[in-house]
């Protein structure tokens, strides 16, 4: 009864995969499934207008076209042609334009969400429980988290799976966040916390077996990390700036180091040129969070202080560590 080429319109009342009902949809089958007794349908110019913003934003997550559908044959009859193939170029033109202002809009939304969750998460019993570097690094870890999810596993926190956590945690954070050792052996003991949380205000469906998830491959995180293999190339030159004493929070340190790594890698130099030598880094073997004693030239002194505060100032000649 249909080959491809035929114009066709859906019959009213026809509902959708995403339980979305539809009507006055029309336009031309591309393909014929015969076996699974269905086709494939390109819109017309009056059915893609119509199109709803939840349909939109549902094909954007799985990177689908929104203007063509797999209808069942039962489900649309002959019909003849709404559309010159003009209209229907410019319905599409006009249909991306709307699918990124609304990217757009739910980016903002995203932050927005991700901004109030992390803000309640810092004011409640569950942030409390944390011990004080736990609580100096919470906002990291649930903002990395939440991009992480959302950016790579595409999914909306109502969709988080175990799977998805795990592949977050074992795979993008390991990947992707250039940080010391010791931010790895604790960002799941605040994930835990963090997922403990959006569970008691019913912010996530299946809390709980998520919590046991992270309970489970926590200890892997920082193991991961560890392997250069899983580094990605944004990590890796990080990794390696940092080691060779650059501070990568410090952009006049990155960028000396960029410069350091093209001089490097030219082939051409003059004879008498030479690469400029890679800085010693005096204070290599002192953890972030260590506690050190130091002494500034105008005399004071400051007792347990955490490196990491003073890092800057010992770089710039300001202070000396008196102890350890």
């Amino acid at each position: 009864m249909f080959k491809k080429g035929n114009y066709i319109k859906v019959k009213e009342n026809t509902k959708l995969i995403t339980g979305e009902i539809v009507n006055n949809w029309a336009g031309e089958i591309q393909a014929i499934y015969k076996k699974e007794k269905c086709c494939l349908i390109s819109l017309d110019a009056q059915s893609i207008d119509s199109l709803s913003d939840s349909y939109l934003l549902g094909c954007m997550k799985e990177a689908s076209e929104p203007f063509q559908y797999i209808f069942k044959l039962d489900e649309i009859e002959l019909s003849e042609s709404r559309s010159s193939d003009e209209e229907v170029m410019l319905a599409v033109e006009k249909l991306s334009s709307r699918m990124i202002d609304l990217g757009e809009k739910l980016e903002k939304e995203q932050y927005k969400l991700k901004e109030k969750w992390i803000q309640e998460f810092e004011s409640s019993k569950y942030f409390d429980a944390l011990n004080n570097v736990h609580k100096e690094n919470a906002n990291f870890v649930a903002n990395t988290f939440m991009d992480f999810m959302h950016n790579y596993e595409y999914v909306q926190p109502h969709e988080w799976t175990s799977s998805n956590v795990e592949s977050v945690c074992l795979d993008i954070v390991p990947r992707k966040i250039t940080s010391e050792i010791e931010t790895f052996e604790y960002y799941g003991d605040i994930l835990i916390q963090f997922l403990i949380f959006l569970g008691s205000k019913n912010y996530i469906l299946n809390s709980k077996k998520l919590i046991k998830t992270v309970q489970k491959i926590k200890g892997k995180i920082a193991s991961e990390a560890k392997k250069t293999e899983n580094w990605g190339m944004a990590k890796s030159l990080m990794m390696s700036a940092q080691d060779q004493g650059f501070d990568i929070n410090d952009e006049e340190d990155i960028e000396s180091f960029m410069l350091l790594k093209q001089l490097d890698a030219m082939k051409h130099i003059e004879e008498n040129s030479r690469i400029i030598p890679l800085k010693e880094y005096p204070y290599k073997g002192i953890g972030r969070n260590q506690k050190i004693t130091i002494k500034y030239n105008d005399g004071k002194i400051c007792t347990d202080i955490k490196f990491k505060k003073v890092e800057k100032d010992l770089k710039n000649g300001l202070c000396e560590i008196i102890k350890e």
